[in-house]
């Protein structure tokens, strides 16, 4: 049984990634996306998502989901089929990473802030040794080694940032505005939309990838 489940989401899988069958999809989840309403009883946090959606001109192609309150004790596959995602690899997670060695405390400078917002898939890691070369690549390496030491920022920092609590970051609408860094591989996800938090634990957000990065202007870094 496991052996079938197993064949049958690789051909799934198979089928979404055809170039043929891309436009046709695309043009299906932004049909969906725009029609996608939020009601009174959504969560105030959700909304704050939606606006900023809205302010970035992405609203009609955002598509937000309600899931169940125990998503996260499914394996990835179970929430994947949720969703409708192409495949497991189009789960992804936004983590704020905190830099312990930063000489300041600040986040308006991109190519140098003690925060960041990474985004990466599920199926994946951070590399942090990665993570530490890139920052330091955005200077020329002009800053020393040593004042760098990334690690996931704890939890009452990050939900100060954001806004959101653990499992429902989501990169846009935070209450800061913290420089975003995706990961490359979810840039080479076909078809190329990826699935992350929606600001709340039990509401998710997917969007084409393309136009993520346009709107938010995020980095783009081999993580993993």
């Amino acid at each position: 049984m496991e052996d079938t489940l197993q064949s049958l989401t690789k051909q799934i899988s198979i089928l979404y990634s055809s170039p043929k069958l891309e436009p046709y999809y695309l043009e299906y989840f932004t049909h969906k996306a725009k029609n996608t309403k939020l009601d009174e009883n959504t969560p105030e946090v959700v909304k704050t998502v939606e606006k900023a959606c809205n302010e970035l001109g992405i609203r009609t192609i955002s598509r937000f989901y309600k899931v169940e309150s125990d998503y996260y004790e499914w394996e990835l596959q179970r929430r994947a089929f949720r969703l409708v995602a192409p495949s497991i690899d189009h789960l992804c997670k936004s983590v704020i990473f905190e830099n312990t060695r930063c000489i300041h405390d600040n986040i308006d400078d991109p190519l140098n802030s003690k925060y960041y917002c990474v985004i990466v898939q599920y199926i994946g890691s951070i590399n942090t040794q990665k993570l530490m070369n890139f920052v330091r690549g955005l200077k020329n390496k002009s800053i020393s080694k040593k004042n760098y030491n990334f690690r996931v920022a704890d939890a009452e920092k990050s939900i100060e940032l954001t806004g959101f609590e653990n499992n429902g970051v989501s990169p846009i609408g935070m209450n800061k505005k913290i420089p975003i860094i995706i990961s490359k591989s979810i840039t080479e996800l076909k078809p190329p939309i990826f699935y992350i938090g929606g600001g709340h634990i039990d509401w998710k957000l997917a969007l084409p990838i393309k136009n993520f990065i346009n709107a938010t202007k995020c980095l783009i870094a081999d993580l993993t």
